[in-house]
């Protein structure tokens, strides 16, 4: 592999009201569709051999209005964290279970009730990353997933052997990441840039 492109899916209407979503399949809404379509015109320029997403519907959405004109692939690998029994509820409300205190200490170590531990995601998100590199030679390759999948990846090459659960990477919907690959070694070129949703791209402190 050349290249490999890291992109979050768009907004959802959990995302909008704070609600964990994980394996939650929910929508893009709106707005998702909105920055799908604009990030369209920021990848149109990209020479692409792979484009693969996430089996949740807001990736695989994105993943379509982004790259129209490519077959999408899908792979389950690229899901979020399956948070249990804390989808579907803001972080207020599940702070009020008597399960979150004790998940809350050790995320990474600990299995979310009912689902499962940023550990086990990051299991199977390098897993796929190491299955990918080897089957895409001299490919460039999208992968379209999900704030905590790509964190886990990207704490992954950066070296951070236990990355801490709301102080890891900070990745907005529709950001995209890169990797280049150079004599066998991955080097990550940029994080999270979002300059496609700017009203203007030539200010960068635009909100």
């Amino acid at each position: 592999m050349r290249r490999l492109t890291l992109i979050r899916h768009g907004l959802t209407d959990w995302n909008a009201s704070g609600r964990f979503q994980g394996h939650s399949d929910v929508p893009l809404s709106t707005e998702g569709r909105q920055q799908a379509e604009r990030l369209r015109g920021y990848v149109a320029t990209l020479d692409v051999d792979v484009v693969i997403a996430s089996t949740l519907a807001r990736a695989r959405e994105t993943a379509s209005i982004a790259f129209p004109e490519s077959v999408v692939r899908e792979d389950d690998r690229l899901r979020e964290l399956d948070f249990g029994r804390f989808e579907g509820r803001t972080i207020e409300e599940n702070r009020e279970s008597p399960e979150w205190p004790t998940w809350f200490r050790d995320p990474f170590g600990r299995q979310a009730p009912g689902g499962e531990s940023y550990r086990e995601l990051r299991t199977r998100a390098v897993a796929w990353y190491r299955e990918t590199v080897r089957g895409h030679e001299g490919a460039h390759v999208v992968a379209v997933s999900h704030s905590g999948t790509l964190q886990m990846l990207l704490s992954h090459l950066l070296g951070v052997e236990r990355p801490r659960w709301r102080k890891r990477l900070y990745l907005r919907h529709t950001g995209v990441s890169n990797v280049l690959f150079v004599d066998g070694e991955a080097i990550i070129e940029r994080i999270n840039d979002t300059r496609h949703l700017l009203p203007d791209r030539s200010d960068p402190f635009a909100s």
